[in-house]
């Protein structure tokens, strides 16, 4: 166990701040994506 909170602790310290940014802007930016091209409450499609 002790040992597998070591490796836990190294990877944290191998994690860059500049990483989670960029982590996050991509999640972000992903949802924005799919909240974008989410159908209408209606589910009508105009012309379709």
């Amino acid at each position: 166990m002790k040992r597998h909170l070591q490796q836990i602790n190294l990877a944290s310290r191998t994690i860059d701040s500049r990483h989670l940014q960029v982590l996050i802007a991509l999640v972000t930016l992903g949802l924005f994506v799919l909240g974008a091209g989410a159908p209408l409450s209606g589910g009508n499609i105009p012309g379709g």
